[in-house]
């Protein structure tokens, strides 16, 4: 295997209520398994909406992930949006690739070996399993596409939205890989602090989707929506300096 065609970074986004039932076994599922070279792990921290950040959580999780080769913790001190996080966590991974992860997953090997051989085979955002709980993000065509919409507030939508626009930019859906040994627990554990809609994510999301920035029509796409829309409110720019960033570290 090439390994150089292999180094990706993985991002984990995670909230107290789920530190001691998903994110600990996560983590150990990780250190368990065949990766052919040192995987840097990004994880973000969300903190609670309408509610102090538990400090005891705060010096556990820090000494729990202090445990562990590297791993890069972000944390917020108050409740930031998925998006947010997904985008954030994106930028500071080292590499180009990057799977981004829910902490209510569990694997098994050979789950990363699996995945290496995707990775080695395409050049492209995909999904796993056809879900966005677990997806590879190529962040070239995250930039170009553009961010997550950090005005989704709250959980819910991202993945629809961005599908949308990858479909818009590209003239094609994102394309999803089939790796077993991978359980999506779909966990209802949530913060409390903000108002729900479908389960776990947030109704003003759906709101801000549904009635603001999308509108049914015959003549639009569908992607991952539950029918046709056409884009009413425009993107605005989100990190617009990352390009520049990117071209010019060299010369730093």
């Amino acid at each position: 295997m090439n390994n150089s065609k292999t180094k990706y970074s993985i991002v984990i986004t995670t909230f107290d209520r789920r530190f001691q039932s998903h994110l600990i076994p996560l983590m150990n599922d990780i250190q368990n398994q065949n990766i052919s070279s040192p995987v840097e792990i990004i994880i973000m921290i969300n903190g609670p909406h309408r509610a102090d950040f538990d400090q005891v959580y705060r010096k556990e999780i820090l000494s729990f992930l202090s445990g562990y080769e590297n791993v890069y913790p972000t944390m917020f001190p108050n409740f930031q949006s998925l998006a947010k996080l997904w985008n954030r966590g994106i930028l500071t991974a080292q590499h180009d690739r990057v799977l981004v992860l829910n902490d209510d997953l569990r694997f098994k090997p050979p789950f990363f070996e699996i995945l290496e051989k995707e990775l080695n085979s395409r050049t492209s955002t995909f999904k796993i399993n056809d879900s966005f709980s677990h997806f590879v993000t190529f962040k070239p065509e995250l930039i170009d596409v553009g961010f997550f919409d950090e005005r989704l507030l709250g959980l819910g939508e991202e993945d629809g939205d961005f599908s949308w626009r990858f479909y818009k930019k590209y003239g094609k859906e994102v394309s999803t890989a089939s790796i077993p040994f991978v359980d999506n627990i779909n966990s209802d554990i949530a913060d409390p602090g903000f108002i729900k809609g479908i389960r776990t994510a947030s109704k003003f999301n759906r709101d801000f989707i549904l009635n603001t920035k999308y509108k049914k029509s015959l003549f639009g796409h569908r992607s991952m929506f539950d029918y046709k829309v056409v884009q009413q409110l425009d993107d605005q720019p989100q990190y617009p300096y990352e390009n520049f960033y990117r071209a010019n570290l060299k010369n730093l």
